[in-house]
């Protein structure tokens, strides 16, 4: 069997005993260091270790080699562990022990590690969360306000109180969910700002939309798969109500008009990527940049773009372009005096000239 054709099965195992729900955490991280030998070239002398938090899971013939390649476990960007995997006889080969096939399947691999852990975690402070709301009235500022929103959205009191269940908090930076995880629940996000983004190979991703408040996040996975296809995170401290798929459906089921609504988001939301798609297959990318800033400033902010929540980085990615070359778009569109930059914002001064430029 070819080296490809092996990564390829290693990866279809791996997905499929992480998305076997009826295992334990630890039951699961055994199962696939002991599938990842198999998509290596020499399988017969490869070891594996995984190390998560207090927990070490090894092979049974794992020992420390020099011929070695490690991967470290990251969730919310900060290292909790890693997955090392070693050859523990002497391999000759002269383009490298290691093939790059070999290094990008360990990244995948690890992908869907951080994936698969995310959810669980998640998982977690959702049960504690829910014991605490059955020992303990807590105060919530802002739920009266969400109420009084869903009830615009044609829901009985009945129904907004099975949507409201669970609420969660996120840091900014936190991701709130990952792309690949399994779809439990959607979130209904209630203050703060977060991005949506695709994740890809090498690090290299596509942010294509930032969510305001009282947005639901997730809709896609309801009746489609039930995966994330893309994965989001906070721009701000967020506030978001955790919301059960089946309840939901349950509650779409038996009101048509809530769920024309839910069409309605959908659509719009459909059509929104559309144009972004449009737009990055058909502008320049100072266009795109322009584009970039209309909508933040239109759709986001209603006014000045607060920069202290959208970084420079977040606007080239919106953009589809480099941070270097936003930064250099944004410093000559200021020197133009098209644009004014602060240390905390972005204000247009010529809106007329920048839609110009955005047609392009």
């Amino acid at each position: 069997m070819n080296s490809q054709n092996k990564e390829l099965i290693c990866l279809y195992k791996v997905d499929e005993t992480l998305n076997n729900n009826e295992n334990s955490v630890e039951t699961t991280l055994q199962e696939i260091i002991e599938l990842i030998p198999s998509g290596w070239r020499y399988s017969k002398d490869c070891e594996v270790k995984l190390e998560w938090n207090d927990l070490m899971l090894q092979t049974e013939g794992y020992k420390n080699s020099v011929l070695k390649m490690v991967s470290d476990i990251e969730l919310d960007h900060k290292k909790e562990g890693s997955i090392t995997v070693v050859y523990t006889k002497q391999i000759r080969e002269e383009k490298g022990v290691f093939v790059s096939g070999e290094h990008q399947l360990l990244k995948s691999i690890t992908s869907k590690v951080n994936s698969y852990l995310t959810y669980h975690a998640l998982q977690r402070t959702i049960s504690q969360l829910q014991v605490s709301n059955n020992t303990a009235i807590e105060r919530d500022d802002n739920k009266e306000e969400v109420s009084a929103w869903l009830k615009h959205q044609d829901l009985s009191d009945s129904e907004i109180d099975k949507l409201l269940k669970v609420k969660i908090e996120f840091k900014k930076g936190e991701t709130i969910f990952k792309q690949g995880a399994i779809a439990s629940y959607i979130i209904l996000l209630t203050s703060g700002l977060s991005k949506n983004y695709v994740e890809g190979n090498f690090d290299k991703g596509f942010n294509f939309k930032i969510i305001k408040p009282m947005s639901f996040i997730g809709l896609s996975s309801v009746y489609g798969k039930n995966t994330y296809a893309f994965s989001g995170s906070a721009l701000t401290k967020c506030t978001a109500y955790l919301i059960d798929i089946h309840t939901l459906k349950s509650i779409a089921s038996k009101n048509p008009e809530f769920t024309k609504r839910l069409l309605n988001w959908y659509c719009d939301t459909t059509q929104g990527h559309l144009a972004r798609m449009s737009s990055i297959a058909n502008k320049q990318a100072l266009g795109r940049l322009a584009e970039t800033i209309i909508y933040l400033a239109d759709d986001i902010f209603t006014g000045d773009i607060v920069t202290t929540n959208v970084s420079r980085k977040d606007i080239a990615e919106l953009a589809a372009m480099s941070t270097e070359s936003a930064v250099r778009f944004l410093s000559d569109l200021k020197k133009d005096k098209i644009i004014e930059i602060t240390t905390s914002s972005i204000k247009i001064l010529k809106k007329n000239v920048l839609k110009l430029l955005s047609n392009n």
